[in-house]
């Protein structure tokens, strides 16, 4: 990656100004072929000639670099599904290696250094092996403690934070998740409802409406997040892990999460349909595979993105302030074979092969 565009933005400049390199160089005190190899990229200026060339072309010594120090939000989240979608086609070294050079060249760019930072996480899996992939996250760890170290903004930082514990989690490493994590005061009111009612005392009901959708989808996704933990802690408790899985279901039902976010029931029901085995509930454990298979068949599955419903028909300023957007982390190619992995790599599921029903639901998975 070419970071010094001087040459060519000295050459460009000067024509938009209708000068000859001799007069340029005339001006600025240099002889004609100095300013020839600036142009060709055969030399730079020195570094004393900057402020009066940048100021001569009315630009900024940046500028005139050609540096950009900061990459606005959308270009960001392009660059991130660029990426993203390397990291399904290309070797991984090579596309790491061109998230290096990007975030040396926005080491200030808060913003694209955690998106980069989240892009890492997401794809550390794919890095070949495990001492690469923990390679991986302790990279990815090391720009979360930047931006919350460096940039001072709050709620970049507390991301960070939660990213740095993510990738302990990882790691197999609770002590460092827990010290991360176990100080952090959660407000006994969100931020979001304070200023929901605040615009709707100013007579913004739009605003105000979108706010509070966010807050509770938000909510309501993390809810979700959390069951396939909360199942598992239920593993000698059949009751319980039925109860679990289908409260889940009834209120993703409820809100039409499924239609919105349909992702996120592939761990509930993998989830559920292993410790129904473990439980010998063969029956429950083979419905819940079919309700992920069926999820799986689903033609309006991908592109996965994020989106509303009939409930939440106020959310795109949500979407648009998130770091991807309405973008999924991963690749869409990279998500199904996450998605046919997460069943048919799975040695829980061994002990169905001789089920008809099973059988039919791999066959199923498989064409996918």
């Amino acid at each position: 990656m070419n970071k010094i565009k001087i040459g060519s933005i000295i050459a460009t400049k000067r024509k938009q100004k209708g000068l000859t390199q001799e007069e340029l160089a005339e001006y600025i005190g240099v002889s004609k072929p100095a300013v020839s190899k600036w142009e060709s990229g055969r030399s730079y200026p020195d570094i004393i000639l900057l402020p009066a060339l940048a100021a001569y072309f009315n630009v900024s010594v940046d500028e005139l670099l050609g540096y950009e120090s900061q990459m606005t939000r959308e270009d960001v989240r392009k660059l991130y599904t660029r990426l993203a979608n390397a990291f399904a086609v290309e070797p991984f070294d090579q596309v790491h290696a061109e998230c290096i050079e990007y975030i040396t060249k926005y080491y200030s760019c808060w913003n694209l250094l955690f998106s980069m930072g989240v892009l890492l996480v997401n794809h550390a899996p794919l890095a070949g092996t495990p001492a690469k992939s923990e390679a991986i996250y302790q990279e990815a760890i090391k720009l979360f403690q930047r931006i919350e170290n460096d940039s001072g903004e709050t709620i970049l930082a507390r991301l960070s934070l939660q990213m740095q514990a993510a990738c302990h989690i990882a790691m197999a490493q609770p002590t460092m998740a827990i010290d991360l994590l176990d100080e952090i005061v959660e407000l006994p009111i969100s931020s979001k409802v304070l200023l929901a009612r605040a615009y709707q005392m100013k007579g913004d009901q739009a605003e105000a409406k979108g706010l509070l959708q966010g807050y509770i989808y938000q909510n309501i996704i993390g809810i979700l997040g959390a069951c396939p933990d909360l199942m598992m802690l239920s593993a000698e408790l059949p009751e319980k892990t039925a109860s679990y899985y289908n409260n889940m279901m009834e209120l993703g039902r409820i809100f039409g999460v499924e239609e919105m976010h349909p992702a996120l029931y592939f761990p509930i029901h993998s989830t559920a349909a292993q410790l129904f085995i473990r439980q010998n509930k063969k029956e429950k454990a083979l419905n819940a595979l079919e309700a992920y298979v069926d999820l799986v068949s689903n033609q309006d599955l991908f592109p996965l993105k994020l989106k509303g419903n009939e409930f939440f028909d106020a959310l795109d300023s949500f979407f648009d302030s998130s770091e991807l957007g309405r973008a999924a982390p991963r690749n869409d190619e990279v998500i199904k074979q996450s998605i046919k992995d997460l069943i048919l790599n799975n040695p829980v599921f061994e002990q169905l092969q001789a089920e008809e029903r099973y059988q039919h639901l791999v066959k199923k998975l498989k064409e996918f």
